[in-house]
């Protein structure tokens, strides 16, 4: 994806309309919180919009292993490969109509599943012979967290989010119960947000 996104930029752009001339002097809000609400809208937009697919290579197999964890910031697969023969998408009643044993039966990958029941893996059939070859994942997901300790202040995405994601904050800020609540303006902000995500979502394609 083209662009890259300085959250901490973002967070400066903010203080204005936040009535801050600096990070030190928010006197209603925390940056801590400010990053928070970052990342939350990140999340969710990624759950919205396919707006963040990444290809990861960090699953390898193991010899007669037939299923492997996905990715921990995995939403969706879009495409896998084994070493460098690409895999087809199956249900599990489509490799059972093949192979009732196919979760045993060892040979060259084919086909690849995922679990459905929450355990968060892939499985390939057949099941691998070899060890150390290259689970090549091409997967919707969630960027890397923003948190307050700044180790991940980059996203990769265009430009135009950084609006986004300033409605996002500023919808939560002035949204949340305290002296400085301005429900107007709150829902203003979360309308924007909302307009962000039916345009990203209409571009990108929707979240899986």
């Amino acid at each position: 994806m083209a662009g890259e996104i300085d959250t901490q930029e973002v967070i400066t752009d903010l203080l204005p309309s936040l009535h801050s001339d600096s990070r030190a002097h928010l006197n209603f809000w925390s940056e801590a919180d400010l990053i928070q609400w970052i990342d939350e809208a990140l999340k969710r937009l990624a759950r919205t919009a396919m707006l963040f697919v990444e290809r990861d290579t960090s699953t390898a197999t193991a010899a007669g292993t037939a299923t492997y964890p996905l990715p921990a910031r995995h939403l969706a697969s879009l495409h896998i490969s084994y070493g460098s023969s690409p895999l087809r998408p199956a249900a599990m009643v489509e490799l059972e109509a093949r192979d009732e044993g196919f979760q045993n039966t060892i040979g060259a990958p084919d086909h690849w599943y995922e679990d459905k029941l929450g355990m968060a893996t892939v499985g390939v059939a057949p099941v691998p012979p070899d060890s150390a070859v290259t689970l090549a994942i091409i997967m919707s997901c969630v960027p890397p967290e923003v948190d307050a300790a700044k180790v991940n202040t980059l996203v990769q995405a265009p430009a135009p989010l950084k609006g986004y994601l300033a409605f996002s904050v500023l919808g939560e800020a002035y949204g949340r119960e305290s002296e400085t609540e301005q429900p107007d303006l709150a829902k203003h902000c979360r309308a924007r947000v909302q307009l962000y995500e039916q345009i990203l979502q209409r571009y990108y394609g929707p979240g899986l």
